[in-house]
């Protein structure tokens, strides 16, 4: 129930404003794809810009289905042209292998870089971490990491190539279960 509840706001939420959309972002490979939406709340050169996103996972291989919405504050630290750090929250849910059910609340650091004397080629890294305390369900904790490789093709379009790993800790058992390691291709479009 909690799964359906969480799709089903997640796409509500892309219907509802899909008109006023930022960026679009596909991935895929043989086994799983990923599709994400990215809404701009506010921007401001000297404070930065605050994002609003959400994204929907599926694995085939792992038996994973992943919902996720956060919110990201990112701004350009020391006006290093290129760089962007930013902070955030990312509200997890989903199902996977043997039906074991998750729902964890996460914090966030993400980085870009994208290389001015490169013209387009740049790099992407993120890290979200749900603690014990933010977990529910089936789970006692999630770690997921993503890097990226990125090529402005045109100015609104990236290609990339990127790997992403999550971990969930299950309830009760020891260790941690992996419900996502992929290569992805992919690309973002802005709007």
């Amino acid at each position: 129930m909690g799964l359906r509840f969480f799709c089903l706001c997640f796409f509500f939420f892309l219907s509802v404003t899909l008109a006023f959309a930022d960026t679009v972002d596909i991935g895929f490979n043989d086994d799983s794809f990923q599709l994400a939406y990215e809404r701009g709340l506010s921007d401001d050169t000297t404070y930065g810009a605050t994002f609003l996103k959400g994204r929907f996972l599926y694995n085939d291989e792992e038996e994973t289905k992943l919902g996720s919405l956060g919110l990201d504050f990112v701004g350009h630290p020391g006006n290093i042209a290129g760089l962007e750090i930013g902070v955030g929250a990312k509200l997890y849910g989903g199902t996977t292998a043997s039906d074991i059910d998750f729902i964890n609340l996460g914090i966030g650091l993400n980085g870009s870089y994208v290389f001015p004397q490169f013209q387009g080629l740049g790099f992407s890294a993120r890290i979200d971490y749900a603690p014990k305390v933010f977990s529910f369900c089936d789970a006692e904790r999630l770690i997921e990491g993503e890097v990226r490789l990125t090529y402005a093709v045109m100015p609104k379009v990236n290609l990339y190539l990127g790997y992403q790993n999550v971990h969930l800790d299950i309830d009760g058992r020891s260790g941690s279960m992996t419900i996502d390691d992929s290569v992805r291709i992919g690309f973002v479009g802005s709007f």
